[in-house]
């Protein structure tokens, strides 16, 4: 049984899209006292409370220059990655005596061993496993993983199941999107009824009316971490038609710019294009434009099978569409200023209202005392998403058909899931289910 009051959370040891930063805060607002153990340094600096403990210190900075020591230096940055390794333990003892409750976000432990997990349930302390995207969603369907070979992508698929298996079978909860939860075989919280934490009282001196904002040319910001997983080369052709049959429109990409200047930016524009290929509809960059008041357009094959597997669960409001319909919906918005003033309105009063730092976190600690209502919970029997995230849907079936045909259907690592097993093979058009792959089945 879950304790009902304890006094210290533990977040970490990543932090991503200021979710740890948001759930620090919320809880704060709540009275909980929390740190973020992180096992390096954020490149964007994120402000939050963190422990004075010089040994998480100098675990932090050894996995910090682990990954900023460049790979010419191999000698130092191998002994720098030793250390943070060896480091790992003392840490997680010590944390063991200090917190009632972690969350661990993105897949991440502070040890990322089953030991540590099996630790922390004999002691009884809570643990709850938010995963954000590319740390459980399948590499075949996942444009931010490079596709080298086939072999390369069957080990990695391995490899990623059996991770969400360990960590799943320990932790006393896992949270999840439907979108990303094809290898869980335990219910988990769905991602949506949690939400993603956003600090409202950062910039609600700064939000600018939109309705008070449009000029000529409208202008539409993009601000893609990665160009090709975002689809940003499809996203200007389209402008691009646009502008030729006189739409008076500009398009500015954002590239390599600290998360102070994309804000600024943001403040400046009428429009956001977050990306082609989503299977969220309101991602981190999405829910920073709302948070200005910003109407965002977002292009992504999830939006087909929304409906279905939010059902119940509160649907963040941006213009979420196929692929195949974002510059029609593009058209549609850029030529009716009541529409994206809608639009807005409806995600800024989302982000206050659902996504605030205080509401999420309240949410987290029902999930903590296992208290969440049933229809928090999400049965991932249940997940029919095919397309994932980050490519388009022919090279998502090129590279589900190569993997079956390369080392069998087991390969997917859904046999958990016949009935998905078998979409997923219909889908890629594979004539047979092909051999068996020796290695294919996580222990």
């Amino acid at each position: 049984m879950v304790p009902r009051n304890f006094s210290r959370v533990l977040i970490g040891p990543v932090e991503v899209a200021g979710v740890a930063q948001g759930l620090q805060k919320g809880l704060a607002q709540l009275n909980i006292s929390s740190d973020l153990v992180l096992e390096c340094q954020h490149p964007f600096g994120y402000a939050a409370q963190e422990p004075a403990s010089l040994l998480v210190k100098v675990w932090k900075w050894a996995g910090t220059q682990a990954r900023k020591i460049p790979m010419r230096l191999l000698p130092l940055k191998g002994l720098a990655y030793a250390c943070h390794l060896v480091l790992c333990w003392p840490v997680l003892l010590w944390a063991l005596f200090r917190y009632d409750a972690f969350v661990f976000l993105a897949g991440k432990t502070l040890t990322n061993t089953s030991l540590e997990l099996l630790l922390l349930r004999v002691l009884r302390k809570p643990v709850v496993v938010i995963f954000l995207g590319s740390d459980s969603r399948p590499p075949y369907i996942n444009g931010a993983w490079p596709m080298s070979t086939v072999a390369a992508m069957c080990r990695a698929t391995l490899r990623q199941k059996r991770k969400v298996r360990r960590i799943e079978r320990q932790a006393t909860v896992c949270v999840n999107a439907p979108g990303t939860s094809h290898f869980h075989e335990r219910p988990v919280i769905n991602w949506f009824a949690l939400g993603l934490p956003r600090d409202v009282s950062a910039v609600a001196q700064t939000v600018v009316d939109t309705k008070k904002l449009s000029t000529t040319p409208l202008r539409i910001i993009h601000s893609p971490s990665n160009s090709a997983v975002k689809g940003t080369a499809l996203i200007q052709a389209a402008v691009e038609r646009l502008q030729r049959r006189g739409v008076q429109i500009e398009l500015v990409t954002l590239k390599g710019l600290s998360n102070e200047a994309v804000l600024t930016a943001l403040q400046r524009c009428d429009l956001v294009i977050d990306q082609m290929y989503s299977d969220t509809p309101m991602a981190g960059f999405a829910a920073e434009a709302a948070l200005f008041g910003k109407p965002t357009l977002v292009g992504g094959y999830f939006a087909r099978d929304m409906p279905s597997a939010l059902t119940g669960m509160p649907v963040p409001p941006t213009r979420f569409v196929a692929p195949d319909l974002l510059e029609q919906a593009l058209d549609e918005l850029v030529c009716s200023a009541a529409a994206r003033a809608e639009l807005a309105d409806a995600a800024r009063h989302f982000v206050q209202s659902e996504w605030s730092c205080q509401e999420v976190a309240g949410r987290l600690l029902r999930i903590i005392r296992g208290e969440a209502p049933a229809t928090w919970w999400y049965d991932p029997a249940d997940v029919t998403y095919l397309a994932g995230c980050g490519l388009s849907e022919s090279a998502a079936q090129e590279r589900v058909r190569q993997l079956i045909n390369h080392a069998g259907i087991g390969a997917l690592q859904v046999k958990d899931k016949p009935g998905l097993e078998t979409a997923f093979a219909s889908w890629a058009k594979v004539q047979s289910a092909g051999a068996p792959a020796d290695d294919g089945a996580a222990p």
